[in-house]
């Protein structure tokens, strides 16, 4: 009975993110077609409440991994530049919900690439972002990179960036500051506005620790406020040649007639994303579970495939195993191995692990935003697509 929490936790995170996802899709396809004043009104209620629900449930499902010790610091190589405008770019359509502006200043003398953990760093950054978002209603929302020194901390040399995320809010009122990152107090105070669980800048301050950085909030009341991040990272000699370059539009490429095929068993979500692909003029093939999804690739290819991990007759992982046994390696785009993308409501870190080890590709949890779907499939096929240039 030890694992029971734990399985319990998962159930639950399933049985929440699968319908959230398909209520915000629902919202987002609807805000493609004309409706009344009043009508736009409600479904922006609805999206509200649908987003609160969803980040109480990442909020509690980080808060039970930090404390159970299933996440740990893991560094990795990769460019902050592009990490940063990637959680920029998920949060614009928020921003521009409200007419904020958006903005990013970076200084030229980044370390970059680098290493830390881009796992918790994203993190720490997307609530930072989605806490600025919420509680300005007019003016900006920036973000400032730079690097920056710091007092000595016995690593000699190491090079620190500084992330201040700043907004003109509604502002914290001096008193609260001491206690900004401690969590919800065990007072409640019936006179404060709701703001969801209260545990995101707890989940900020345990996973800079994480990452061996500090976090601080300045702030002034009706004027807005400044966090800052300062975290140590690792430089890396950046390679001039061989390396894929997978940022830019002006590469050239086009991504129409891409053949996709998504596994997934729930109609709704399956319509959904059908929806979603199509848009983009790329050629989709549905499956309702891995079973049907091994017998497609049996009678032709694809480009990328998209795969649920909950399913009946033959589940996600059982599926990604035989479709790599068949392909021998795999045949996509030009010859390529089939990038094979989880798309699934298991959102715990150990749930991504498990999906990569399996012979995954890449991870996206539900709801999964429109942008990032779309980001996701062409990083993969731009990626496909230089891999065989450079054979």
């Amino acid at each position: 009975m030890s694992d029971y929490p734990d399985r319990l936790i998962q159930q639950l995170s399933f049985a929440i993110r699968n319908p959230i996802n398909v209520i915000l899709g629902t919202v987002d396809l609807h805000s493609t077609t004309e409706t009344t004043p009043e009508q736009e009104h409600y479904i922006q209620m609805v999206r509200r409440s649908a987003m609160q629900l969803m980040e109480a449930s990442d909020s509690l499902l980080d808060l039970f991994e930090l404390r159970s010790g299933a996440v740990r610091a893991e560094y990795q190589e990769f460019d902050i530049s592009e990490l940063i405008l990637e959680a920029i770019k998920f949060r614009k359509p928020a921003a521009n919900q409200k007419n904020l502006d958006l903005d990013v200043y970076m200084e030229s003398d980044l370390v970059n690439p680098c290493l830390t953990d881009p796992f918790l760093l994203k993190k720490i950054l997307s609530q930072l972002l989605d806490n600025a978002i919420k509680f300005t209603e007019r003016g900006s929302v920036s973000v400032h990179v730079s690097r920056t020194e710091v007092p000595p901390t016995g690593q000699v040399d190491q090079p620190h960036i500084s992330i201040e995320v700043r907004d003109t809010g509604v502002g914290i009122a001096p008193g609260r500051l001491d206690t900004l990152f401690d969590g919800p107090s065990e007072e409640r105070n019936y006179r404060s506005s709701f703001d969801g669980a209260g545990l995101g800048l707890l989940l900020v301050a345990k996973m800079t620790e994480m990452i061996q950085g500090t976090v601080s909030a300045e702030s002034e009341v009706g004027k807005g406020s400044t966090f800052r991040l300062v975290f140590p990272v690792q430089s890396v000699e950046k390679r001039m040649s061989g390396n894929i370059q997978l940022s830019g539009a002006e590469t050239g490429y086009h991504t129409e007639g891409v053949r996709i095929l998504c596994a997934e068993d729930d109609p709704d979500s399956r319509y959904l994303v059908e929806h979603h692909l199509r848009a983009m003029g790329w050629i989709v093939q549905m499956a309702a579970n891995g079973k049907e999804a091994v017998e497609y690739c049996r009678k032709q290819t694809f480009d990328v495939i998209l795969m649920d991990v909950q399913m009946p007759e033959m589940d996600g992982f059982e599926a990604t195993a035989e479709i790599r046994r068949i392909m021998g390696g795999g045949t996509g785009t030009n010859g390529s191995v089939v990038p094979i993308i989880a798309l699934t409501a298991h959102a715990l870190k150990q749930d991504r692990d498990i999906c990569l080890q399996s012979g995954m590709d890449d991870y996206l949890s539900k709801p999964v935003h429109r942008e990032e779907l779309y980001s996701t499939i062409e990083y993969h096929i731009r990626a496909a697509r230089q891999r065989d240039l450079m054979e």
